[in-house]
């Protein structure tokens, strides 16, 4: 797998519209990023150009510590799973798995002849036609489970005999002058040149605007700087012996492990020979995925893989991708719009809006510690309660429509010493509505703020209702149980704890610590 390090990249479109704003983000071996946010946020243009699919303006890009901006999209070892299967409805499952195989060449490494891996390769080919024959006979015969266990046994041998070929093999590896890596150089080095070109062309023209400009004579020095790390790049492979590989297409031995490995990890041993058609969605997104898996990439990128999919269908398949993760220890990049998905999938979470990045952190701290009103009404459900005010020294006061100070929030001594430079200023209380507690519920014992509401209407959630009114003009959500029966027009209490209260500035909407 592979660590990820984006250096302040900005992406700027031919009509200087700017997706995206300087965006800086360090990404461990084996982690699970998701990128979140509304559309049009720039989460999709950055997965894009992590892929190669939209091209850097400035900034830089590397994986496993090796720049990529210049890099093309087939030689970066990078699989993307898309919003659509697209799969191929006249192919099978394995000839779906396998077309990406069979079609790209792969640096594979050059190996000395060694007789024992000969024998073993030997062995391994006439059970997998074995495997093979017996596959045929259990499709004839509905699919039968004792036939395609035994299957499944005979390639949990042959994956493990390749593996003791490898080892065998790995001892024998040649080295010599990468001429390949020299030529790859070489092209990098004139599209790194013609992009630099262009973008002085562009500040040559001027009439930018000055984050415009900026981004474009960063885009040009850092190329320069691109330029000259490929000529040392370049020096180095000329003159130094490095292990030896050869692009060239994999065999079919190679290919039928590969898929056979891949659809034991997804549970897809017994539909290879089905078509897209006879699969539930579920079954086409594990093929999908299964279409990644088998390039073995250092990369994984998903692009809202599960918004084709229904409610309960998205819950089902969200864990299959969890423990496909967990399996395959792939670092793996996956954007959605589903904060659900963000909170329950992802080690960390990049929340993004209008193309600048607004809190990078575990779900934990996104959903308890947000940096300001965006990510606090972004991540949650129902959304957090805004409530705006003044702090008066003491207490935060909620205004009427008249102006008279309608309601009060006691608050502990600790805010009043984070709020001291606020006295008399407008300021924003959050207050999420689950944080909100009924009279007769056992937390409102703890409680040390207290309000008389009236139910303007209610949504039935099932376990949870969420009751909607209004406070001093303002609205408020209070997440409540179901089991006592509230309906329109009801007046009842609630109240909350001192700790469950965020404060905003009014001006920038940042989190006042």
């Amino acid at each position: 797998m592979a660590t990820l390090s984006f250096k302040n990249l900005n992406k700027i479109y031919d009509n200087d519209v700017q997706a995206v704003f300087d965006f800086s983000l360090d990404i461990n071996d084996k982690e699970f990023i998701v990128f979140v946010g509304p559309s049009g946020c720039g989460k999709s243009t950055t997965l894009r150009m992590v892929a190669g699919l939209e091209s850097i303006t400035s900034g830089e890009l590397y994986i496993d510590n090796v720049l990529v901006n210049n890099i093309e999209p087939k030689d970066r070892n990078i699989a993307m799973v898309f919003q659509n299967y697209a799969l191929y409805p006249h192919m099978t499952v394995y000839g779906n798995m396998a077309f990406a195989l069979k079609l790209r060449k792969i640096p594979c490494p050059v190996y000395q002849e060694n007789e024992e891996a000969n024998r073993l390769k030997e062995e391994n080919i006439q059970l997998m036609k074995q495997a093979k024959s017996l596959r045929k006979k259990a499709e004839k015969h509905n699919e039968d489970k004792e036939m395609l266990k035994e299957v499944s046994k005979m390639y949990d041998q042959i994956i493990a005999t390749n593996e003791k070929i490898n080892a065998i093999l790995e001892k024998g590896h040649v080295k010599g002058i990468w001429a390949e890596k020299i030529k790859d150089i070489d092209e990098q080095i004139k599209i790194v040149t013609y992009e630099k070109n262009k973008y002085q062309k562009y500040l040559d023209k001027g009439g930018y605007t000055l984050e415009a400009t900026k981004a474009l004579e960063d885009g040009v020095s850092q190329r320069e700087k691109q330029l000259e790390k490929l000529n040392s790049d370049l020096e180095y492979y000329k003159s130094t012996e490095v292990p030896l590989f050869k692009s060239r297409k994999l065999s079919r031995y190679e290919i039928d492990i590969e898929i056979n490995r891949a659809a034991k990890i997804l549970d897809l041993e017994k539909y290879l020979s089905r078509k897209p058609s006879a699969l539930s969605g579920g079954q086409r997104q594990r093929v999908a995925l299964g279409r990644a898996i088998v390039r073995n990439p250092k990369v994984f990128l998903m692009d809202e893989p599960l918004s084709n999919l229904d409610a309960k269908l998205r819950v089902q398949t969200r864990s299959e991708i969890i423990n496909i993760h967990k399996r395959v220890n792939a670092t793996t990049i996956y954007v959605t719009h589903d904060q659900t998905e963000a909170m329950t999938m992802a080690d960390r979470i990049v929340v993004m809006k209008d193309g600048y990045i607004q809190q990078i952190d575990t779900p934990y701290n996104i959903y308890y510690n947000p940096n300001n009103t965006f990510v606090a009404s972004f991540i949650g459900n129902p959304p957090m309660n805004f409530l705006n005010g003044k702090f008066d020294g003491k207490c935060f006061c909620l205004d009427s429509d008249d102006g008279n100070v309608q309601v009060a929030f006691k608050l502990s001594a600790e805010q009043i010493k984070i709020l001291k430079d606020y006295k008399d200023k407008e300021i924003i209380v959050g207050i999420r509505p689950e944080n909100m507690f009924q009279k007769g519920s056992q937390e409102i014992s703890k409680a040390t703020n207290y309000l008389d509401i009236c139910c303007e209407f209610r949504e039935l959630m099932g376990y949870d209702s969420i009751v909607h009114t209004h406070i001093s003009g303002q609205t408020l959500l209070v997440k409540v149980s179901s089991v006592k029966d509230i309906k329109s027009g009801d007046d009842f209490e609630i109240g909350f704890n001192n700790d469950a209260l965020y404060f905003f500035n009014k001006e920038d909407g940042k989190r006042i610590r």
